[in-house]
């Protein structure tokens, strides 16, 4: 029989046990994950989390601590209990993790049957270990140093090759215009218009908001392509609709030139700061363009939410103790600590800047004192939570309005982040010559239609968003735009701002007409907003489960074609909450019908105008 080490060298050897297992343990993670994830064999759920390479060294360092935790623990045991068989113990323990993480980590089999096996597979192991101890022990600590020296190669590698990429990529820059002005843009994500005090509410949402409106111009009625980020953020950057681009449901192939493609080919530095990490991210298709995307990774919560036990530490314990948000949402204050952080790294050259702000997207949780200054609650909001299949929750009329009171205190507090932010760049003297342009992705639904959240309708507050555009002495301080526009047409309007040619470059139709020469614009086309089929089971309430639908506004109509349910007409001016459906009356048949054939027009490659005239003559 085997003689049982002593005392001190059963410590340092449980020591070195939970070291060698914790790095293999995150090495066939990281690895297996990125490869997995390729390959499209990750679980929807699972591939929301879908990540860069960089997982690769977070996940063995992760797992380092966490099994290192656990050594240390069991070593402490061994020392005060000398007759219990630590070793046997330790490696039944770090073998069960092992083969449980790396069984959870497609998603494909759940948490008791992946238990099951991994406590199975570790028996195994513990009875071989019996059979071969000192070859096993002496094994452990012999690799242990090159174990260590993969996960410093890891992280040296991956990390050092992107902050080379990035380089080259920055040195490679054309030389820009001598007068070439910096580019913002700011996205908040889920951010209805209706909800900021410049856009008439009457709560004191958006005081920042409200100045920069009064700096630039601001367009009354702009409207998403969509009503969720995927094909809105797609929309934004490349100026196509839904339809065009393709990114309805999938990530973006990147089929058309991307504005941050056609800025840094003239001499712009670029980058995205992201908060939405599940849809506007690089692995979703967004990178091309950007020298830096900023998105996963920007904290160590983060970094340990995105490992197969970070998440289940997530679900376990913090949801246990009351933390019903996104695992690390990435607040607004990150976003701007990175976005300066860069801006700052090379002043000389002009920046093209695209962030995307996720505090207002539900759950509504925003920090104190933003949380509760709309409420007389202490803690308002929380009960709709889509990520907890909360999408569409049975509230009565005081936990709505604790909904709605949270969503305001959500943007009270990116209003004040964002103000912080263009203060600063204030403070660098670089106002005068930045382009700040001010949007969201889509908005928000409280209960209209029986709807919640977004991404399951094209009514007008999922799709009616705020578009401001400052650049001061260039675009007209305080100018309130009424014609419908698509914020779609970004692209082909900073373009033209910034006299690039060919503005062909981009489909959208350009916006600077609206403030150089004011009017009605009766040709103007008709903002087109479209959401393809969404079949998930927790769509099954919302129309979108059905089918796809498309939406055309206009003047005083907007229009709704459902590919199932047929038409939807509503006179929004009139009828802002959309309550009265009038397709089906005389009037709305011949509206209708003229939307239909406008709408047709659209889909086949002309433009959709509104006939002003004949609208308001009925």
């Amino acid at each position: 029989m085997p003689h049982a080490p002593q005392e001190g060298n059963r410590s340092s050897d449980l020591l070195v046990m939970a070291a060698w297992f914790g790095i293999v343990t995150g090495l066939v993670e990281g690895t297996a994950f990125t490869a997995l994830q390729k390959f499209e064999w990750l679980t929807w759920n699972i591939n929301l989390d879908a990540v860069t390479y960089e997982i690769i060294w977070i996940s063995q360092v992760f797992d380092l601590a966490l099994f290192g935790a656990a050594g240390i623990g069991l070593a402490i045991a061994a020392r005060l209990l000398p007759r219990v068989p630590m070793l046997r113990i330790g490696v039944f323990l770090f073998g069960f993790a092992m083969f449980l993480d790396w069984l959870l980590l497609s998603g494909r089999i759940a948490t008791i049957g992946a238990a099951t096996l991994a406590a199975g597979l570790a028996a195994a192991l513990v009875r071989w270990f019996e059979n071969h101890r000192e070859a096993a022990l002496g094994f452990w600590r012999g690799s242990l140093p090159w174990a260590f020296g993969i996960v410093l190669l890891a992280l040296a590698g991956i990390e050092g090759n992107e902050w080379l990429r990035e380089r080259r990529a920055l040195a490679s820059l054309p030389p820009a215009a001598p007068d070439a002005p910096n580019v913002l843009v700011i996205v908040v994500d889920t951010l209805r218009a209706d909800h900021l005090s410049t856009y008439g509410y009457p709560r004191p949402t958006s005081p920042n908001f409200d100045r920069l409106a009064r700096e630039g111009t601001l367009f009354e009625r702009a409207f998403s392509t969509s009503s969720w980020t995927l094909p809105s953020h797609a929309s934004l950057l490349t100026g196509r609709y839904p339809h065009e681009h393709g990114a309805e449901r999938e990530s973006y192939d990147g089929r058309f030139p991307s504005i941050a493609g056609v800025l840094q080919a003239r001499g712009y530095r670029t980058a995205a700061v992201s908060a939405n990490l599940i849809f506007f991210t690089e692995k979703r298709g967004f990178g091309e363009g950007f020298i830096r995307f900023d998105d996963f990774f920007h904290s160590v919560a983060d970094r340990a939410v995105r490992t197969v036990y970070g998440r289940k530490l997530h679900r376990w314990v913090m949801h246990k103790l009351g933390n019903q948000d996104l695992p690390a949402r990435r607040w607004a204050d990150s976003v701007n600590r990175a976005a300066l952080g860069w801006i700052d790294l090379d002043p000389k050259k002009p920046f093209f800047a695209f962030l995307n702000y996720m505090d207002t997207h539900d759950p509504y949780l925003p920090p104190q004192p933003y949380r509760s200054r709309f409420s007389k609650l202490t803690n308002p909001g929380g009960r709709i939570n889509e990520f907890e299949g909360q999408r569409s929750p049975q509230l009565t009329p005081e936990q709505l309005q604790s909904e709605i009171d949270a969503y305001d205190g959500a943007i009270s507090y990116v209003d004040e982040q964002i103000g912080r932010l263009l203060g600063e760049l204030d403070r660098r003297g670089l106002k005068e010559n930045t382009i700040v342009i001010f949007t969201s992705d889509h908005g928000e639904s409280f209960g209209e239609h029986g709807i919640f959240t977004h991404s399951t309708a094209l009514y007008r507050q999922l799709i009616h968003v705020p578009l401001i555009v400052r650049w001061p002495g260039r675009v007209p301080a305080g100018m309130r735009i009424a014609v419908p526009v698509s914020n779609g047409g970004l692209p082909a309007t900073l373009v033209e701002i910034l006299g690039m040619e060919p503005a062909a470059t981009f489909a959208g139709r350009s916006l600077v007409t609206l403030w150089k020469n004011p009017g009605t614009y009766p040709d103007w086309p008709d903002p087109l907003a479209e959401i393809a089929q969404l079949p998930f089971p927790s769509m099954k309430k919302f129309p979108i489960y059905q089918g796809g639908i498309k939406s055309l506004v206009g003047r005083e109509w907007q229009y709704i074609e459902h590919e199932k349910f047929g038409a939807e007409l509503y006179r929004w001016e009139n009828d802002p909450g959309q309550v009265n459906d009038v397709a089906k009356t005389p009037q709305g048949q011949a509206v209708a019908a003229e939307f239909a054939a406008r709408m047709k027009t659209f889909l086949h490659g002309g433009a959709a105008s509104s006939s002003i005239g004949r609208e308001e003559s009925r």
